[in-house]
């Protein structure tokens, strides 16, 4: 997918020197919880400046529920698929941030504060990565069980060997960065883990990430709890590593074992 030279304009500076945010919410068939990931992003204590979803074709009342916030920005991409989803609307964000969540994602009260202050001018940080607690446990206002969610990225960091993981249910980078880090992307939903790609691509434009556990969403995370979905998510995670010659060797080994065996 060519990259479009042009840029979109830029949001008006903040009179407090913080940067400028815009989130991307990519959206398929999302009708039954996406209007509480929006009123969750509207009611942090310092919203952001820009809210894009990015109606992935669905088939429900998807792009509705989006437009009816007067505030928000709803983009079209026909083309089906996280990727392209993803890359429509960090492509024509006009914040100096670019934030990301799924529509199953509500932030807490803080999210956009601790995001500007995390990426705020001279802190030496491109991009960032938040924790995750379980919203089917976690009733009302409460962000709970958000260890289970650290015992997992862990895990699947030590696996993959890449660190630290910007998730694509709560991350955000500077701007500048997705545009130095975007030739490496790969829009192919079946052959890259969409985050891992992201994330190597970031590390290996030479953009410094971290981890930042204040930084908490509340995510469905019990409805990717699926055999085959897990199935699919480890094999796009090897396919990815492969793709880009980054982080565990024996992931990549194993990989090309079972292509030269068939």
């Amino acid at each position: 997918m060519p990259f479009d030279d042009h840029q979109p304009e830029q949001l008006p500076a903040r009179s407090d020197g913080f940067p400028t945010l815009s989130v991307v919410v990519p959206a398929f068939n999302e009708a039954g919880i996406l209007e509480a990931c929006l009123e969750s992003l509207l009611a942090m204590d310092d919203p952001a400046e820009e809210i894009i979803v990015v109606d992935n074709s669905s088939t429900d009342d998807s792009a509705a529920i989006a437009a009816s916030f007067p505030t928000v920005r709803v983009l079209s991409e026909t083309r089906q698929g996280i990727t392209y989803a993803r890359t429509t609307g960090f492509d024509a964000a006009r914040g100096e941030l670019i934030a990301r969540i799924d529509a199953d994602s509500r932030v807490t009260r803080n999210w956009a504060t601790l995001i500007r202050q995390r990426l705020a001018p001279g802190s030496g940080l491109d991009a960032v990565g938040g924790g995750a607690a379980i919203a089917e446990l976690s009733p009302a206002a409460f962000f709970w069980f958000s260890m289970w969610y650290r015992g997992f990225r862990w895990w699947h960091q030590r696996s993959i060997g890449v660190r630290p993981m910007i998730y694509g249910f709560n991350g955000a980078m500077r701007t500048s960065a997705w545009r130095q880090a975007r030739e490496l992307v790969a829009m192919d939903d079946q052959q890259v883990s969409e985050d891992l790609d992201l994330t190597i691509a970031l590390l290996r434009s030479g953009h410094r990430l971290a981890f930042e556990p204040r930084l908490l969403v509340k995510a469905h995370l019990f409805r990717s709890i699926d055999r085959e979905k897990l199935e699919r998510y480890y094999r796009t995670d090897s396919l990815t590593l492969a793709r880009h010659c980054y982080g565990n060797p024996k992931r990549r080994a194993a990989l090309e074992a079972e292509a030269s065996a068939q």
